[in-house]
């Protein structure tokens, strides 16, 4: 039986860490270790993620280096076959998910499985959904996968070291999934359902200026993979955000 390792990074997150958490206890697979990074929250996070009955297998707080950082500690100390993200402020879209994750895992041979985000607002009234698009063989091309969707083998993320490169405040995760897809040219599965409710105002959608760091940064870690053809990229990325179904 698959152990799922779940890494969430908080940071005075007393707003929303509940829901997460609730997210989390709901799920009928079982077998899971979440492990939470927290960057010396100065509000209540701790003390709600200490009464919550659903208590995580680890708990690390201490001051970091931004988000990537964070995960990339979490990574260090996952033990599961099976590794995802969810953010404080995110929460999982049904009971049911992991189940589904994991049993992909097995049935398949695959070393990650990508799916469905709902972006919510603030009421959990969705604005936009990402339903990522990866062609038929397997590279990414103009899109990213929204992170707090991806499950990958723990298998897979020992070939990339550190895991995030955390030189970057946005795109580290693009910088990843086009190492994943394109360089080591993993095997992926695109479960067709959401998984995750992502609410917005994080540091990637907190505003155009966020965006507009957030292309920046895309460009970067498209060269920096391909050597060159970073701006060529983007523009599809950014035209993608203006079809019906938007990617993060």
């Amino acid at each position: 039986m698959f152990k799922v390792s779940i890494i969430t990074v908080t940071y005075n997150s007393d707003k929303c860490i509940s829901s997460c958490l609730d997210s989390i206890s709901f799920q009928t697979y079982k077998n899971i270790e979440h492990i939470i990074i927290d960057g010396k929250s100065t509000d209540k996070t701790l003390e709600i993620i200490n009464k919550h009955p659903f208590k995580p297998a680890k708990v690390v707080s201490e001051k970091d280096r931004g988000i990537y950082d964070a995960l990339n500690k979490g990574f260090a100390l996952a033990t599961g076959n099976i590794i995802g993200i969810l953010h404080s402020d995110d929460y999982y879209a049904y009971p049911g998910l992991l189940e589904d994750v994991a049993e992909q895992f097995s049935l398949l041979d695959i070393d990650y499985l990508y799916s469905n985000v709902d972006a919510v607002n603030r009421l959990g009234k969705i604005i936009y959904s990402s339903r990522p698009r990866i062609p038929s063989d397997g590279t990414i091309k103009n899109h990213q996968i929204p992170h707090p969707g991806l499950f990958i083998s723990r298998n897979l993320l020992k070939r990339i070291n550190p895991p995030f490169d955390s030189s970057y405040l946005i795109s580290a995760d693009l910088k990843q999934q086009l190492i994943i897809a394109n360089v080591i040219k993993a095997k992926g599965f695109y479960l067709n359902k959401t998984s995750v409710r992502q609410r917005l105002g994080g540091k990637s959608t907190k505003n155009i200026f966020s965006y507009i760091k957030g292309w920046i940064e895309a460009r970067r870690a498209w060269n920096e993979v391909h050597g060159k053809g970073g701006s060529i990229f983007v523009m599809k990325k950014v035209f993608n955000k203006t079809t019906t179904f938007i990617d993060f």
